[in-house]
């Protein structure tokens, strides 16, 4: 047996933490127990001298046969995934949107979803629940800004999927990215009915710095959306908000536990707390080391302050799919009836890859989805020779299809030098993050 290159460590508090990307088996181990460690997973006579620990360590595949045992196992997982019988539709009832953030790649055209085009989705899903192949439907919202028709089309719809899913004992789960500002309580109440209870709501840095770019004709937004989540959280004890804080290099240097103490004590297991650099600064910017210093800086101050932690913007115990538009059951239907993959784009009649017909059909476009359902994104000579790949993922879907159309080779997501989440700071959190939960089970 020999010993995986998805193994990972990092020394912590004079300890090594110990990881294997596969499994996301990970454990803390004293100098002198790692040395011991190393030595046996390098050396056959003293992994048949200590068989248990040796089985222990195959078990947790820190030990295999080959590493294309380890890359057969990862194709393996992808496959796995998308014939686990989930179904995921992100829907967008509009791309227009109440702000108008200088750094968003939407052109924002004014319009939202039709009668005719909601009755194609209700189609779309009755055709999906008649199949009988799917045991969870995973319904998302998209935009623009959703929730300025919550009242229109996404409580409707979410109305009749749900009951839809009731009627054919499927599991339901229904999620938002939304900006936060129109969340009132009738609303919040209305979501319930639906089960609406996972939200993604950013913040753009600091106080002053979200309301220089998120504001209405001048109004700010800061007070108010912080109160929505507030409101939302203390009425809807099943909801989960994933706050993401976007910065820059100016931003970030706050102390984010102070600007986020508002938010009472009992709430804030509630929240899941995210930075995310704005895209556009990084080649300008840059991400020095001061600056992921302040991000564990502040890292630290939210959770001793209550706040859970999401570090798995870069990398994470890869499951075979890496993001929604990886998935060979899913379809992102925008306003006015065309299909797409990738939300993280403009949308336009170039990146369509798709219509939803009148009767509730996808009609995807042959010659721009050639190939996507051939093999894993990761499938190529640069990932599969990568250290990184079963913590990374490799290329998202976007990024493999620009490739791929451009005729160029695959280019690595995660580029080293800009990462300011970097591989020690997740597999310490997620090593924590295992102990927490550990200890709540006891």
């Amino acid at each position: 047996m020999i010993e995986s290159e998805y193994n990972y460590y990092i020394p912590y508090e004079g300890n090594i933490i110990c990881m294997n990307g596969i499994t996301g088996s990970v454990f803390s181990l004293k100098k002198n127990e790692f040395d011991f460690m190393k030595r046996l997973m390098n050396d056959e006579i003293l992994q048949e001298k200590y068989p248990q620990l040796t089985h222990k360590f195959i078990r947790t595949r820190f030990l295999t046969t080959s590493m294309n045992d380890e890359k057969n196992h990862l194709k393996e997982l992808h496959k796995r995934a998308n014939n686990n019988g989930v179904w995921y539709l992100i829907l967008n009832p509009t791309q227009d949107c109440n702000f108008r953030c200088w750094y968003c790649y939407e052109k924002h055209p004014k319009g939202w979803m039709q009668p005719e085009i909601m009755d194609r989705i209700k189609q779309l899903v009755n055709h999906i629940f008649a199949e009988g192949e799917i045991k969870h439907f995973r319904l998302s919202w998209f935009g623009g800004e959703p929730l300025l028709y919550f009242d229109e089309v996404i409580y409707p719809l979410s109305i009749y999927i749900k009951q839809c899913a009731e009627k054919y004992n499927i599991n339901f789960s229904n999620s938002i990215t939304t900006n936060g500002f129109l969340l009132t309580k009738e609303i919040i109440n209305k979501c319930k009915e639906v089960d609406l209870n996972s939200f993604q709501i950013t913040l753009d840095g600091d106080r002053d710095s979200h309301n220089k770019i998120r504001n209405q004709r001048g109004e700010p937004s800061f007070d108010r959306i912080l109160q929505n989540c507030i409101d939302l959280t203390s009425n809807y004890t099943k909801s989960i908000i994933q706050l993401r804080i976007n910065y820059n290099t100016k931003s970030i240097q706050h102390d984010f536990s102070t600007i986020l103490d508002s938010i009472p004590q009992r709430l804030r297991s509630q929240f899941y707390i995210q930075f995310q650099r704005i895209w556009q600064t990084i080649e300008n910017e840059g991400n020095d080391d001061d600056v992921k210093k302040v991000l564990d800086e502040n890292f630290a101050k939210l959770k001793s302050s209550g706040f859970n932690l999401s570090v798995d913007t870069n990398y994470r115990v890869f499951k075979g799919i890496l993001c929604y538009a990886d998935r060979m059951n899913y379809a992102n239907i925008n306003y006015d009836g065309n299909v797409y993959r990738c939300t993280a784009q403009n949308y336009t009649q170039e990146t369509a890859l798709g219509y939803l017909d009148e009767n509730g059909h996808i009609i995807w476009n042959k010659e721009k989805t050639e190939g996507i359902s051939k093999q894993a994104f990761f499938d190529n000579p640069a990932c599969l020779n990568c250290k990184y790949l079963a913590l990374c993922g490799g290329p998202c879907f976007y990024a493999w299809w620009t490739c791929i159309r451009n005729r160029n080779n695959i280019e690595c997501p995660n580029k080293k030098d800009k990462l300011d989440i970097n591989l020690s700071l997740f597999i310490k959190e997620y090593y924590l993050g295992r102990l927490k939960r550990k200890a709540l089970l006891r």
